[in-house]
């Protein structure tokens, strides 16, 4: 009789299995690391998502101020708040602003904006009631933003509002 160990067929059949078996010991420890690090995803994001809601309101049994809602709605969000909107109005403005003070440089004007909107969220934080962004139709028929005290406050003085010669007349009486 052939003794089975020296028949190659036999030995690659050995080897498979060996193989096989070192495949499965690797998967097992593959999805033991990736069991492990879910565990360590889960508890970042937890942590994070405490760090930021924590941060943002002021621990979990807090109300959201009206800054807050600002602060965190979208374009639509906002038009639809009737409590957001006047002050989204202002935002608005501000963007054309941010972009008119840094003509070449989107980022700064970007940064500008991420920063009025910042302070619009502030003030609504302080209880400070925003009306409705002015308008102008030019002789063109465009319509454009007429830039306000709020604006000059907004951005620091670094814009003006135009003189207006019924303005001047009015302080004068």
């Amino acid at each position: 009789m052939d003794d089975d160990s020296d028949d190659p067929v036999m030995a690659l059949l050995a080897t498979q299995r060996a193989v096989l078996a070192a495949v499965e010991n690797l998967a097992g420890q593959v999805e033991a690391m990736q069991a492990k690090v879910d565990a360590m995803g889960e508890t970042l994001a937890q942590f994070v998502a405490g760090s930021v809601s924590a941060a943002v309101a002021g621990g979990a049994d807090r109300v959201p101020t009206l800054g807050d809602r600002f602060r965190g709605a979208t374009a639509e969000e906002a038009t639809r708040d009737p409590a957001l909107y006047a002050a989204y109005t202002h935002y608005i403005v501000a963007q054309v602003i941010a972009k008119n003070l840094h003509r070449d440089k989107p980022i700064l004007a970007e940064q500008e904006a991420v920063r009025a909107r910042g302070w619009i969220a502030d003030q609504l934080d302080q209880g400070r009631q925003f009306d409705m962004a002015k308008t102008k139709r030019r002789e063109d028929g465009a319509a454009h933003a007429v830039i306000e005290p709020i604006h000059e406050e907004m951005f620091g003085g670094r814009v003006r509002v135009a003189p207006q010669p019924n303005r001047e007349r009015q302080d004068r009486l």
